[in-house]
C-alpha cells in the first residue's frame, strides 16, 4: 500500500471555509416551503436564541398555525436535517467567525453561542471543525500573519 500524502488546501478567508462546513445552496429548491424559509431566516437571525425556546414557541412567534412535530417534519423535509441540527452548528458558525476575528476569551465565545460549559462548546466545536477552539483560531490568526 501507498501512502498518499493529505493535501491541505490553502482557503482565501474563513468565510469559504465555512461555506464548505455549512453549505447554504445558492438556489433553494422549487419545493422548498414557505414556512420551513421562514424558520430557516429566524434561526439566521439569530442563532443562539433559538437554543433557549422551543419549537412551538417559534412558530407562535413567526404566527405559524402548526404544530412542533409538524415544524419539526416539515423543515427536515425541507432542509434536509432537523431544526436543532441546524441551529446548532449556525451557532458553531457565528463561534467560529468570533474567534476568528477577536481576542474575546473562548468560555465567553461558548456562553454566547449558548453553551453552559466551555468543555461541552469545545467538544461541538471538535465534533464539526476537527480542530479545539484555540487551535482554530492560532490557526487563523497564523494565517493572518502570514498573508
Amino acid at each position: 500500500m501507498i501512502y498518499g500524502r493529505p493535501v491541505i488546501q490553502i482557503l482565501k478567508s474563513p468565510d469559504v471555509f465555512f461555506e464548505r462546513v455549512v453549505p447554504t445552496p445558492v438556489q433553494p429548491p422549487a419545493d422548498t416551503d414557505w414556512r420551513a424559509k421562514k424558520l430557516k431566516d429566524f434561526i439566521d437571525a439569530d442563532p443562539p436564541r433559538v437554543r433557549y425556546i422551543s419549537v412551538g414557541d417559534i412558530c407562535n412567534e413567526l404566527k405559524l398555525s402548526l404544530s412542533a412535530r409538524q415544524v419539526r417534519r416539515l423543515f427536515k423535509e425541507s432542509a434536509g436535517i432537523s431544526v436543532n441540527e441546524y441551529a446548532r452548528k449556525r451557532r458553531l458558525v457565528l463561534a467560529g467567525k468570533q474567534l476568528q476575528a477577536t481576542d474575546v476569551p473562548v468560555k465567553v465565545i461558548a456562553t454566547d453561542a449558548g453553551y453552559h460549559t466551555q468543555q461541552g462548546f469545545a467538544r461541538s466545536f471538535y465534533d464539526m471543525f476537527r480542530l479545539t477552539p484555540l487551535e482554530f483560531r492560532r490557526v487563523w490568526h497564523r494565517s493572518q500573519v502570514t498573508a
